[in-house]
């Protein structure tokens, strides 16, 4: 098979597979995604297959591509990462047969077979989880663990009596509360399929049909590149499930491109950063945290993809204005004209490439749930893609789909079982309704200081999660918190969505920063803080949910359209603010800054109409110069 082409070799940070071991794990990824697609299309499965199965092959995966330490072998996985497959196989292979038994028979009395495998899977998860991410979700895993054996010894109100370690391991790996709970099963059903989705849509040929239409619709505009950067982002981030997948799929492409034309290096890198995360709450598809929020909220996905179109068009309206802005104030051009294709060209040979994502929404406008849009979005992949014969996928290429999909999901499904035993501990010992009430009293009953401090708490435990990670524990512990405080439901898990969003680049720890740095070979502390520049609105965006409810589509018309109006006119102001230039001189003087800020901070912060009226008169004293300037001397440039 290898000889035929169709394996071909997979690497990570730590481990190189080729030949045998390589077609091993291919087969395995293969065969991971393959299960994934039938079930959401085809097959009825019970719950615990399901779920099972999910953390099964992804531990499987991760124990044969990821070593345990820095002098592990790396051509090969060791005979410790075998025992380690084994270990996992034989624990959830035994959940998944015997979860109906103990749901019948043995509920609150386990067997000794129940507590020996569940310690196993509990340590298994957290081994993975500590290979892919580092130790910290790990270590944070284990210490809601330990809160729920020493509960006693908690401070005030998140004290409990503390339980047996019995008591612990049944509940974390018997029942489907912790382990084998809602985010399995939401990354089970809904998360990994729209992956594949996206791998599919990748191999057909649209990743590179979207690359090009962006280059034809922003490559002749000043800083061009970046702005390619920005709309293929946006395009593609949104199905690709992860941010730092995005950065190295697109940032391949878009970051030598900005250094050619004269970016610095970590601004090259930290605008592809940006763009990237940026795809995580864009929708239609809106990533994988989209699923999970729909899910903890019980609300329909459509309802919450159209929330956040507003919220979403102007984050990226935001970014196109710092990018332009950068490209005026270092004089950068856009691309060469002979490297830039006409829009008309790439539509005529691609635009067969919205007909999958069109096959999706579709779906879930006619009330089929998320899982069967996926499925059928993967066939309309396959089948758009024979309409040209340069890329019509055979079995090969759907092959190296399948295998695809089941690797990208490596680095997020990492996550998934620390995260499951993280709830677990929360559930159990009422932790979440707890700290919800402490954050509120902490926060001496002021909204604003309870959003500022969801924000920080964020960006902490953001510094070794995901996106999804991050929203999972704090969608438990801090989105109560913001209900208690009078915000709605599903606004209040917006404001924490949005929050561990932010983390992917915020510095000390902001790992799409850093991917965005190894591929431009800038210095990964200088991209994150010049990402969290570009994408200062993200320190916005959780505020204006609770002071700008109409940004969420709730209101009538006219204050839906007065909120948005306002936010993009101080988005313009903030944007002149942090990059000392406006759109027509270029560099502008301290004074006119300071002046741009205060009209930003007028606009952004809408408390009553004669604020933000203000904040259009210091716009006006601001500009006014600039645009005398300008008339004054029409020919310039």
């Amino acid at each position: 098979m290898a000889d035929q082409g169709w394996i071909e070799p997979v690497e990570s940070a730590g481990r190189s597979l080729r030949g045998p071991l390589a077609a091993v794990y291919t087969l395995t990824a293969a065969g991971f995604s393959l299960w994934y697609v039938y079930t959401s299309g085809l097959g009825l499965v019970s719950t615990e297959s399901n779920r099972g199965f999910y953390l099964m092959f992804t531990a499987v995966l991760v124990f044969l591509l990821y070593p345990a330490r820095k002098g592990a072998p790396k051509d090969r996985p060791s005979a410790v990462d075998f025992c380690w497959i084994a270990a996992t196989l034989v624990s959830m292979l035994y959940w998944v047969d015997q979860y109906a038994d103990y749901a019948i028979d043995r509920v609150s009395a386990p067997n000794a077979w129940d507590q020996g495998l569940g310690l196993v899977a509990i340590v298994a998860m957290l081994e993975v989880s500590r290979r892919v991410l580092g130790p910290v979700i790990a270590v944070i895993a284990l210490v809601f663990l330990a809160q729920l054996y020493w509960g006693q010894y908690l401070p005030g109100r998140l004290s409990h009596s503390g339980m047996s370690v019995e008591r612990i391991i049944e509940f974390t790996y018997s029942t489907q509360e912790a382990l084998f709970g809602v985010v399995t099963a939401t990354f089970a059903t809904f998360v990994f399929p729209f992956m594949v989705f996206g791998a599919f849509l990748e191999r057909s040929g649209a990743g590179a049909f979207f690359m090009d239409l962006g280059t034809a619709l922003a490559g002749r505009w000043r800083g061009g590149p970046a702005k390619v950067a920005v709309m293929t982002s946006a395009l593609f981030g949104s199905i690709s499930g992860s941010s730092v997948a995005n950065v190295v799929a697109t940032g391949a492409f878009t970051i030598p491109l900005m250094k050619r034309i004269g970016y610095r290096p970590e601004h090259a890198g930290a605008i592809e950063a940006i763009a990237s995360t940026g795809g995580q709450f864009m929708p239609p598809i809106m990533g994988a945290g989209v699923f999970i929020l729909a899910t903890l909220t019980q609300t329909d996905y459509l309802t919450i993809a159209l929330m956040n179109v507003i919220p979403a068009t102007l984050f990226f309206i935001f970014l196109l204005y710092m990018v332009d802005l950068q490209a005026v104030r270092t004089g950068l051009r856009g691309m060469p004209a002979d490297e830039i294709p006409r829009a008309r060209d790439v539509l005529r040979r691609g635009w067969q490439y919205f007909l999958p994502l069109i096959v999706v929404l579709g779906a879930l406008f006619v009330g089929y749930s998320p899982e069967v849009g996926a499925f059928w979005g993967i066939v309309s992949a396959v089948v758009v893609s024979w309409l040209r014969r340069d890329t019509a996928m055979g079995p090969r290429s759907i092959f190296r789909a399948l295998a695809s999909g089941g690797h990208n999901n490596t680095s997020a499904g990492a996550t998934i079982g620390a995260l499951g035993i993280i709830i677990g501990g929360i559930v159990l010992s009422g932790l979440g309704l707890k700290f919800a009430a402490v954050l509120v009293e902490f926060a001496g009953g002021s909204l604003f200081l309870a959003v500022l401090l969801v924000t920080l708490i964020s960006i902490i435990i953001g510094m070794g999660s995901s996106t999804t990670g991050s929203y999972i524990i704090l969608s438990v512990v801090a989105a109560p918190a913001l209900v208690q405080l009078g915000v709605p439901e599903l606004p209040a898990h917006l404001v924490v969505f949005y929050a561990a969003c932010l983390s992917n680049i915020t510095p000390p720890v902001c790992v799409s920063a850093f991917a965005g740095a190894a591929i431009a070979g800038a210095d990964p502390m200088r991209t994150g803080f010049a990402a969290l520049k570009f994408g200062a609105t993200l320190l916005i965006i959780p505020f204006s949910f609770v002071y700008a409810p109409a940004l969420l589509l709730y209101g009538s018309p006219a204050e839906i359209a007065a909120a948005a109006a306002t936010y993009l006119v101080g988005y313009l102001a903030l944007a002149m603010a942090l990059q000392g230039a406006e759109f027509v001189n270029g560099e502008i003087a301290l004074w006119q800054r300071i002046v741009f800020g205060g009209a930003a901070l007028c606009l952004l912060f809408p408390a009553w109409i004669w604020i933000d009226l203000l904040g259009a008169a210091l716009l006006v004293v601001a500009w006014a110069p600039s645009l005398w300037r300008r008339r004054m001397a029409p020919g310039e440039s």
